[in-house]
């Protein structure tokens, strides 16, 4: 059996830095625990360490890149970040669609997918014509397309449509997603001890440059990562004024759906892939993250706003939904919003790049497992489920 692909740390800095700088020490402390997990653990392939080398080479380059832009345009920390409207929920619960019916907006700021992976204009970029960084992202999305086609039709991607906060986060090091694609024990073990106020902070001024370099300030932005739902506190204490949206769907749907994706994106990367411990893994992990969603929001909800949604709903009628969240922002829903949001729905029908297939068994769980470990978020929000939870 070939031996499994080995990531090394100071050829990735050298190349990502060419010697010069220096890296952070929060974002060192992160990246050699996560290369020394993924390289005992991991069972990289040839292609996923490539894969995995380049993708820590472009967060260690957008974080200096960050620093740099920080430094010598101090006026970004004044740019003020008004009632982001933050989407959360159980992967596949519809927090993709929904986040880019509210992105197609006009007036709502967004982070597009060639912002997340290069938040930083390049120096070097002409100054007529498109940024260089969207082909670069379109080159990403096809790679995936043609190397993941699976994972691709669970999870489309495009250039220059919104996407996850999850890659804006790289920047940081602390990222739940390295644990998730590619198995990562030590890395999870010590990402479940850090505290994640940095990783808002990070995100805040992530949203501020953005916004500084040909933003619209004083418009609100549309942020979405299931992951948000583990930190509410945290988020909440750089984003005092944000609308949580939860989107509910029956957790033995979205926890099959996701162990399939999940998959589908280790056997882009790994050697072994096993649906099991993907299972074993998105059961403890999901379940531990909504338990402690339930408790801070029981803390929380007096003083800030949330919106329910049932991902029925999303799927049956967006634009109510949408007008739910607007009403409750405090923000206005004008026309030229919706026709824009019915645009968008009309051209990504469900399922344009493929069937997402899924099936519990796989994963050697059955209904059961999940229903034990979503208990009380069953019993409190199981009303927005499609049908009974058993």
């Amino acid at each position: 059996m070939t031996p499994p692909a080995k990531l090394n740390l100071d050829e990735i800095i050298q190349s990502a830095t060419g010697g010069q700088p220096s890296v952070p020490p929060d974002m060192l402390e992160a990246l050699c625990i996560l290369t020394g997990s993924w390289n005992q653990d991991g069972n990289l392939t040839p292609a996923g360490a490539a894969g995995k080398r380049a993708g820590l080479i472009r967060a260690l380059t957008n974080r200096l890149r960050l620093e740099d832009a920080l430094t010598d345009h101090p006026a970004i920390a004044a740019e003020p970040i008004a009632g982001p409207i933050v989407i959360i929920g159980l992967p596949r619960s519809g927090t993709t669609k929904l986040h880019r019916i509210i992105a197609a907006d006009p007036g709502m700021q967004k982070l597009l997918l060639w912002q997340l992976l290069s938040p930083v204009p390049l120096a070097n970029a002409p100054p007529a014509g498109p940024d260089p960084r969207i082909a670069q992202a379109e080159a990403y999305t096809q790679a995936l397309r043609d190397n993941a086609p699976d994972l691709y039709a669970a999870h489309p991607m495009a250039a220059t449509e919104p996407d996850e906060d999850i890659f804006a986060l790289e920047v940081t090091g602390y990222n739940y997603i390295n644990c998730s694609t590619v198995p990562a024990p030590a890395y999870k073990a010590w990402l479940d001890q850090q505290s994640f106020t940095p990783v808002y902070q990070w995100l805040k001024r992530i949203l501020q440059v953005q916004q500084y370099f040909g933003g619209q300030p004083g418009r609100p932005w549309v942020l979405k990562a299931p992951q948000h739902m583990g930190f509410l506190p945290e988020l909440f204490s750089v984003f005092p004024d944000a609308t949580i949206v939860h989107c509910h769907r029956d957790p033995k749907i979205t926890v099959a759906s996701y162990i399939a994706m999940i998959t589908a994106a280790r056997r882009g990367s790994c050697a072994i892939a096993d649906p099991a411990d993907v299972g074993r893994y998105a059961l403890t992990f999901w379940g531990e993250h909504t338990r402690r969603y339930l408790t801070s929001r029981a803390a929380l909800a007096a003083d800030h706003n949330f919106v329910d949604l049932a991902y029925s709903a999303i799927v049956a009628d967006s634009l109510a939904c949408a007008e739910r969240i607007y009403t409750t922002a405090g923000l206005a829903l004008p026309a030229a919003s919706r026709a824009a949001m019915h645009a968008w729905e009309a051209s990504n029908a469900q399922h344009k790049h493929g069937k997402h297939s899924y099936n519990l068994a796989d994963a050697n769980l059955t209904p059961g497992d999940i229903a034990k470990e979503f208990a009380e978020y069953s019993r409190l929000f199981g009303s927005y489920f499609e049908g009974v939870f058993q």
